[in-house]
């Protein structure tokens, strides 16, 4: 994430021309030559409008970038954030622009639960570690983070509320119109417990990398034809080594090509050692899409499996 973002000017550029003609179009059709000149105008105006509004966000996010990173945040995230511990200080730095990016545009609402800035911490370092290798990535399809106060079932019902304990129970969801949902508990124990290969966190916003038009379809997005076909082909594999129990994935990958992502996404991130010395393929796929390899960061801090 950068502090300018290209696609706003992009985007401002672009609306411009087309408002611009739409008006000339439009005030042509109803008023003639005169008409087409105050439609011209008009678009205009609206197209200023909108550059102006891409300026004021850049300004705000350059104004937060230029002041310190809060101590205790950093404090917190190398107590909490496995990943983040693994950085060199450069990658750190970066995260930490991210995150704080991340956490001032993105809405992170309590259902019946205090959002503290420890539990924005979590959440936004759950989608910077994703992103992280991508320095234009904006996460624009987050419309929302939902916290929860205990998992629920498909119905959005707490344990022990109605129908909760007939269904499903479900640690979090993403949603394809940018919601994520999180439980808080699930939360915490994935940042408490590095080493399992769960991290609600971490599955759920890779759900929405494999989004779309609102479709999910175990694919992580932006791969070209031929690193889409490697994918498919390696994912069958692996979740027949999950079927066999012969995988460092959890279980819940064999559900679906789609679960089968996030839960390769979770091990990635959690279990780098223990993937890449058992599922190379996978690890170097994942390693190649997100440009970044935690395994290799993981040998340079000692670590054995």
């Amino acid at each position: 994430m950068r502090a300018d973002r290209p696609q706003d000017r992009a985007l401002a550029r672009g609306l411009g021309v087309v408002l611009v003609l739409s008006g000339v179009v439009a005030g042509a059709a109803a008023f003639g030559a005169r008409g087409g000149a105050v439609g011209a105008g008009c678009g205009g105006l609206v197209a200023v409008a909108g550059a102006r509004y891409a300026g004021r966000r850049s300004a705000r996010r350059r104004a937060l970038l230029k002041s310190p990173f809060p101590e205790r945040f950093r404090v917190y995230l190398r107590e909490k954030c496995d990943h983040y511990d693994r950085l060199s200080p450069e990658w750190k730095a970066r995260f930490e622009n991210d995150l704080r990016l991340f956490l001032l545009e993105k809405r992170i609402t309590g259902v019946e639960v205090e959002v503290t800035d420890e539990l924005r911490l979590l959440v936004a370092a759950s989608a910077i570690t994703l992103s992280l290798g991508w320095p234009d990535y904006e996460w624009d399809q987050v419309a929302e983070v939902l916290l929860y106060p205990q998992e629920f079932d498909r119905h959005y019902h707490f344990q022990g509320d109605e129908a909760g304990d007939d269904d499903d129970v479900l640690a979090g969801q993403a949603a394809g119109f940018g919601t994520v949902i999180l439980s808080v508990p699930s939360l915490l124990e994935s940042f408490e417990d590095p080493d399992d290969a769960f991290h609600v966190g971490f599955h759920e916003f890779a759900h929405l990398l494999d989004v779309d038009q609102t479709q999910f379809d175990g694919i992580p997005a932006g791969l070209d034809e031929a690193r889409a076909r490697e994918w498919v082909k390696v994912a069958e594999r692996e979740r027949e080594r999950l079927r066999k129990g012969r995988s460092v994935l959890d279980p819940y990958g064999e559900e679906d090509p789609v679960e089968f992502m996030a839960v390769a996404v979770e091990a990635f991130f959690e279990v780098p050692l223990a993937m890449r010395k058992g599922h190379r393929e996978l690890y170097a796929l994942l390693r190649d899409y997100f440009r970044q390899d935690p395994a290799a960061a993981d040998d340079a801090r000692g670590l054995v499996i």
